[in-house]
């Protein structure tokens, strides 16, 4: 396998997973390892791809499909649930001017919320989509006319026509990045803008054993990428979005302007970090089954998350069968089954249930049970990743 940002042979194998289960970011099982490698040269950290990858994204892969309003809980603030794609609007217009008239695509857009609400907010943007599937079409449909969406190829009518591009956590999953950034060089603007947010596996650490997540972008695989791509980095910010990387860079007209990215002494301390995180996935298969050894025969069990840290906790469990339910503030789970454990409120959590085990980043697991008041005067048991 060669690496997918600088195209040398791969021999830093850093992750395997000990079962031949692995999990997707749909939390859904997939048929074989997570075997995952840190590249020498530029830095990226890299999984073997999935089977049929192409044939995944065009006719399996359906995010957030159940409805139009279905979206991700990013944050809850007194409260209140904050959605992701609130949340992604409000930083791409901090982080960008977006005067009337700006022609805007976004690339690997799935359902497109993140547009269809910056539409909402300054509708004079004329907003453009392109996919790898024909899923979401009947999403699209809804705010935009049929002549501002691609599916599959990019059409040269597009070449130069966009002021900004944007990537909403669609690098990750890309077999072959350089081909996007390339279309992306395409359709973009001179000194246009090519804005996206892709995961953090320092900061999320799960990104590295999504299975069909075959990217996990560093700072320095990131830049080497835009640059080699005619892109010169005008920001990297790993604080505006919780667990993720917000890039904004600009489409140069010579190319010898973009400077290399220097190698020195950040490979090797990258190297220690990346092998900390894999470490920590490589070890926390054993410390679920040890906790799981300490709960009574006779206790209930209950699972906080319906994301893919809840997902990976039961994977790891030789009894999943003692999970009575799954615990989740979004209201669109509540009252659904997921992997046949149904989904209620904190508020619905029955008083005979002792142990939660917390399926959250754990960088933020225990601030975020600290904060939930219905958990403040009941005697509760958690496990913590």
């Amino acid at each position: 396998m060669n690496c997918n940002i600088c195209e040398i042979k791969l021999t830093k194998n850093i992750y395997n997973s000990e079962s031949t289960k692995s999990l997707t970011s749909l939390c859904t099982l997939y048929d074989g390892p997570t075997q995952v490698f840190f590249c020498q040269e530029c830095g990226h950290v890299q999984s073997v791809e999935i089977a049929n990858i192409d044939e995944y994204y065009k006719s399996d892969y359906d995010i957030l499909v159940e409805s139009e309003e279905e979206d991700q809980i990013y944050e809850m603030i007194n409260g209140q649930p904050l959605y992701r794609t609130e949340h992604q609007v409000s930083t791409l217009l901090k982080k960008i001017d977006l005067p009337s008239g700006t022609k805007i695509l976004d690339y690997g857009c799935a359902k497109s919320s993140t547009m269809r609400e910056l539409k909402n907010r300054n509708p004079k943007v004329e907003v453009h989509l392109f996919d790898v599937s024909e899923r979401y079409i009947s999403f699209w449909r809804k705010f935009l006319s049929e002549d501002h969406w691609e599916t599959y190829v990019i059409p040269s009518a597009w070449d130069g026509m966009f002021d900004v591009v944007t990537s909403f956590f669609s690098l990750e999953h890309m077999a072959h990045p350089q081909d996007a950034l390339r279309q992306i060089f395409r359709v973009t603007k001179m000194n246009g803008i090519f804005y996206g947010v892709i995961p953090n596996v320092f900061s999320n650490t799960a990104d590295m054993v999504v299975v069909d997540h075959v990217n996990h972008f560093t700072a320095i695989s990131l830049t080497h990428l835009l640059h080699n791509n005619g892109f010169e980095v005008i920001e990297l910010d790993d604080v505006s979005h919780r667990g993720a990387l917000v890039f904004k860079a600009r489409k140069v007209k010579n190319l010898s302007i973009v400077e290399e990215v220097t190698k020195s002494n950040k490979l090797q301390d990258l190297f220690k970090k990346v092998n900390e995180v894999a470490k920590f996935w490589q070890d926390i298969g054993a410390k679920v089954k040890d906790f799981e050894l300490s709960i009574q025969n006779n206790d209930q069990v209950a699972i906080y998350g319906a994301g893919f840290y809840g997902a990976f906790i039961t994977s790891c469990l030789k009894h999943p069968e003692k999970i009575s339910f799954i615990i989740d503030q979004s209201p669109f789970l509540q009252g659904r089954k997921v992997n046949g454990i149904t989904v209620i409120p904190p508020n619905e959590l029955p008083q005979e249930i002792k142990v939660v085990l917390v399926g959250f980043n754990p960088a933020h697991a225990r601030r975020l049970i600290n904060e939930i008041s219905e958990f403040s005067n009941r005697q509760l048991t958690f496990f913590f990743l």
